[in-house]
């Protein structure tokens, strides 16, 4: 049975109360997400928040009653509530609540998958429940049972600071063992031009990763569908392989335990040669999505240099005008659907364009009695012209410079 949520936010003004009305429609597909039932919500505007309960004494009341008479089982805030705050709302109103932070960590806990997945996601709740935790001593039960409740494997966790800690400590480590692993991966696959798809949760990335490489990815309209990081092959030459990374969607107020537990999975964005920055064209306040991802890329520590902003889903843009302001405002920009597939010589063409940087052209010599070496060839590059006469065949080739290397070494 679905829980039923009521969605909260506080406005200082009538100007940041259009702001809210955006978030909440955001974090009600949160709440849907996370398996709740949206019963309503409301905004209030009060220049200074309750130090108490966050909204005004009067509201407080009113939401007292709208729970009963609806039989309300959860709120969720869209701003973030201290402790104490959530402790007074739920002894006045008598009702579970919790804010925008514990709601992402709860579908995080949901969605993951992988082993990597489930430890960094453990890791950024417990690092949450720790600033959650008020007084000396003070013991935190969770029951698996209710959104935003949902712990590591849905068991009962009733742990202390100390315990937390050691914990923490414990899936630290573990993580680190596996950030290794993976840096190992990355040292054999170093030769390759790699790509990040990296953007706003829901932006098409999963889409487009499968277009790309023709995989079987899965593929979900529910936010955070993807956190596990996939890299799959595919080739933008004949013979010319590339990497391709598709990545977790970030998200307004992700919260930063997320962030510093997903690490070693945001190291693929870091490390890439270019990042595909993916947006949902058909999306409210683009710029602040697009704003949003950037701040995030950059405190990743990306180079901005690496990163080329692609609109997608243009197919569902019923008005050319909504077109053409995007294509004035954002003139580097490419355009594309990745589920038609409408302009994506347009990316691929941009994607050819950085790795021929990388990419090196040269004439293989190779004397008749070696002529064994021309499957090889023919396998790794991309053979742009051939010519042989009585002695030789000359070959001119594009590859990565360390294969050209190995296959002159054979020469």
């Amino acid at each position: 049975m679905k829980e039923r949520v009521i969605l909260i936010a506080l406005a200082k003004n009538s100007k940041e109360k259009y702001e809210k009305i955006n978030d909440l429609e955001e974090l009600k597909a949160l709440a849907e997400t996370a398996g709740g039932e949206v019963i309503g919500s409301f905004i209030q505007i009060k220049e200074n928040p309750s130090q108490k309960t966050l909204l005004g004494k009067g509201k407080i009341e009113e939401l007292k009653k709208i729970c009963q008479q609806h039989k309300i089982d959860l709120l969720i805030f869209d701003n973030q509530l201290t402790p104490s705050q959530i402790r007074n709302i739920e002894n006045i109103i008598n009702v579970r609540t919790i804010d925008r932070r514990a709601l992402i960590l709860d579908i995080f806990s949901r969605h993951a998958r992988t082993a990597e997945a489930m430890l960094q996601v453990e890791l950024a709740q417990l690092s949450y429940q720790l600033t959650m935790l008020t007084g000396k001593g003070k013991i935190l039960s969770q029951l698996g049972g209710g959104i935003g409740t949902r712990g590591p494997g849905e068991k009962q966790l009733e742990v202390d600071r100390r315990k937390i800690k050691k914990r923490i400590h414990f899936l630290k480590k573990s993580l680190e063992k596996l950030k290794k692993t993976k840096e190992i991966q990355r040292t054999k696959r170093e030769y390759f031009f790699r790509i990040a798809l990296t953007g706003y949760t829901n932006s098409g990335k999963s889409t487009l990763f499968k277009t790309l490489t023709k995989e079987d990815v899965y593929i979900s309209e529910k936010l955070f569908a993807t956190l596990d990081a996939t890299t799959k092959a595919f080739e933008i030459f004949p013979n010319i392989k590339i990497l391709i990374t598709d990545t977790v969607g970030f998200i307004k107020n992700l919260p930063p335990q997320l962030i510093a537990a997903f690490h070693a999975t945001l190291e693929d964005v870091k490390i890439s040669d270019l990042i595909i920055h993916l947006v949902d064209a058909t999306t409210e306040n683009v710029s602040e999505k697009i704003n949003i991802v950037k701040d995030i890329l950059k405190e990743i520590g990306c180079d901005e240099k690496k990163i080329v902003l692609v609109f997608n889903k243009i197919d569902l843009l019923f008005e050319k005008t909504q077109l053409l302001r995007l294509k004035k405002e954002y003139p580097n920009a490419i355009f594309i659907s990745a589920l038609k597939g409408t302009n994506l010589n347009s990316l691929k063409n941009l994607i050819k364009k950085r790795i021929k940087k990388v990419l090196k052209r040269k004439t293989l010599k190779i004397p008749k009695e070696k002529g064994y070496l021309l499957r090889e060839i023919y396998q790794k590059t991309y053979v742009i012209n051939f010519k042989e006469n009585e002695k030789e065949y000359r070959i001119k080739v594009l590859s990565y410079p360390n294969i050209l290397y190995s296959l002159l070494s054979k020469i």
